[in-house]
């Protein structure tokens, strides 16, 4: 499998380290708005740095379109990298949010819906056994009547597989 990432910062670079492990990912395609940035990201994971046009035209070193696209950009960037990938007939994994707003996110959502697309967002904390226990104690009435939940996780570790 094809697979191009945008955004090879923090989260982007452990992305794109775990899919270069995948045994289904034959190709990782890096694009960045900084060059050097994603030529290093493809050092470090045996990826092919390219330029995000290409993920969307299969042009330059890309030679040929991805068979999905990461984007894990500035999350400015998201709603419009999303549209370009829905038009190229290209499923999507991006970051959370899908834009900064929600005018941006109803239009990000529309070009995936009108091109028949896929898009799936990141919110691993649902999968977080205390997110998951938190829950329950809500629904099970444990925690009385809540008025607000303010939840800060500073981007603490993964947890164990």
């Amino acid at each position: 499998m094809r697979i191009g990432l945008i955004g090879t910062g923090r989260i982007g670079t452990f992305h794109a380290e775990v899919l270069s492990r995948h045994p289904a990912v034959d190709t990782l395609l890096l694009a960045d708005a900084d060059p050097e940035r994603a030529a290093a990201s493809a050092l470090r994971t045996g990826g092919t740095a390219v330029a995000v046009d290409d993920l969307f035209t299969g042009a330059g070193e890309a030679q040929g379109l991805p068979d999905a696209v990461v984007i894990c950009s500035a999350t400015s960037a998201h709603a419009g990298l999303i549209a370009r990938a829905a038009r190229a007939g290209l499923p999507v994994f991006c970051e959370k949010p899908i834009a900064l707003d929600l005018p941006g996110t109803l239009a990000a959502l529309a070009e995936v819906e009108a091109a028949g697309s896929v898009l799936q967002l990141g919110f691993m904390r649902r999968f977080d056994a205390g997110y998951g226990e938190a829950r329950a104690a809500v629904q099970e009435g444990r925690l009385g009547r809540l008025h607000t939940v303010r939840a800060v996780t500073s981007d603490p570790a993964p947890p164990p597989a």
